[in-house]
């Protein structure tokens, strides 16, 4: 009696329903296809099914989520995206990825002002459409910015007479040792290079008509700065070939002046001359890094420049573009800037080119040789006695 009270008191089987709606049998243990059709299009049938599937992102393979973070930029990436969890931060911190990310980001433009005027630099980039997005590079301190190279920019700080390497992405910095001179000396001019052979980054400093000689130091590596001598350059050019702000490329830094353009192998640290393909005057000729690689823009006619572009392991010059010309854009420039244009830097070589006015610098001209666009920015008041401009990549990569 016991057994069969027991027995009583189970739960009755599941109710199943028939394609026409009827109950079925409750004790039947088949159901015709029909039927599983049914029971299977029901909302429930998948709430119950998405509950075992996970779809956050952390479900995602290590793979896929580090092409996904490699698509933010590089201050997200230091300031937010790292902070989510240990996993973020491992990849983020990986030197596979910091390498990838440097390799795959593009150059922009740097834009910093002449002299300290306590305002950030102003980051330039282009848009996958060629759109132009301005924004200012959260550096440690507010000082100019000497030269830049891969996502490292070399600054000065005037007041206590310093160099300092930065990471504007990062935060990160490095003092650099001083140059032993007397008190007296003239205004210098800085490069900054990576060596692919040593892995190093190198500083090569020269002194204004006063020095025939280049100062080189390798970061992290010499606690002092060496000399080299520049001597046989002197029976060729005119000693001032040095004096203009040198370039930076990939392995190279370049002094350009005139037709004559002086380049400096970072990893044997030996320089050769170049000359431009054509003899034109002095102010005809524009040098500008594209960050891998250093182009040369000879005038050729009212808002008209060639496009050459050096290849710097044999300083060859090769025509890279056909013939930017603005002839058409005239009037609208003149609401912008009244005088010539005066090339400034490339935006996502070769899509956009900046300009400046001659006479008005308080405005930068881009021009995309793709769709054959301008866009205008006005700059702060800071920049008005003038300004650089740097080929730049935001990035995490350090010196280490």
């Amino acid at each position: 009696m016991l057994r069969r009270k027991i027995a009583s008191h189970k739960p009755p089987p599941p109710r199943r329903c028939c394609t026409d709606g009827s109950d079925s049998d409750p004790h039947s243990d088949t159901l015709s296809r029909e039927s599983m059709i049914e029971i299977r299009s029901r909302a429930y049938y998948f709430r119950r099914c998405k509950k075992g599937m996970p779809t956050n992102i952390e479900s995602l393979s290590t793979d896929l989520l580090f092409e996904i973070l490699l698509r933010l930029p590089a201050d997200h990436l230091y300031e937010r995206a790292r902070l989510v969890c240990r996993r973020w931060c491992h990849i983020i911190h990986s030197h596979a990825f910091i390498n990838a990310q440097m390799h795959s980001s593009t150059y922009g433009l740097l834009l910093s002002p002449l002299n300290w005027s306590n305002t950030l630099p102003l980051y330039v980039t282009a848009n996958a459409d060629g759109g132009i997005h301005t924004s200012d590079l959260n550096h440690i301190s507010k000082l100019e910015v000497l030269a830049t190279c891969n996502g490292l920019a070399l600054e000065f700080d005037f007041k206590d007479r310093l160099l300092r390497l930065v990471n504007p992405a990062k935060k990160q910095s490095l003092l650099l040792p001083r140059l032993s001179r007397g008190a007296t000396y003239a205004w210098p001019t800085y490069g900054f290079a990576y060596s692919a052979a040593s892995l190093a980054y190198k500083v090569v400093l020269h002194y204004l008509q006063t020095d025939y000689c280049l100062h080189v130091l390798t970061v992290g590596v010499d606690e002092s700065w060496r000399h080299v001598e520049v001597h046989h350059l002197l029976g060729h050019v005119r000693p001032c070939l040095l004096n203009k702000t040198p370039l930076t490329s990939e392995g190279f830094v370049h002094w350009g002046r005139g037709r004559y353009c002086a380049t400096m192998d970072v990893d044997t640290e030996i320089i050769t001359l170049s000359e431009a393909p054509y003899e034109y005057h002095e102010s005809n000729y524009y040098y500008l890094s594209t960050g891998r690689c250093v182009s040369l823009l000879v005038a050729c006619g009212d808002l008209s420049w060639e496009v050459w572009e050096m290849k710097a392991e044999t300083s060859e010059w090769r025509k890279a573009l056909p013939n930017v010309d603005l002839g058409a854009q005239k009037c609208r420039i003149q609401q912008f800037a009244d005088g010539d244009l005066k090339p400034l830097g490339w935006v996502k070589y070769p899509q956009v080119l900046a300009f400046c006015s001659r006479m008005e610098i308080g405005h930068c001209i881009f021009y995309n040789l793709d769709t054959h666009q301008l866009h205008c920015i006005k700059l702060p008041q800071s920049y008005s006695n003038g300004y650089e401009a740097f080929p730049h990549k935001n990035n995490l990569i350090w010196l280490n």
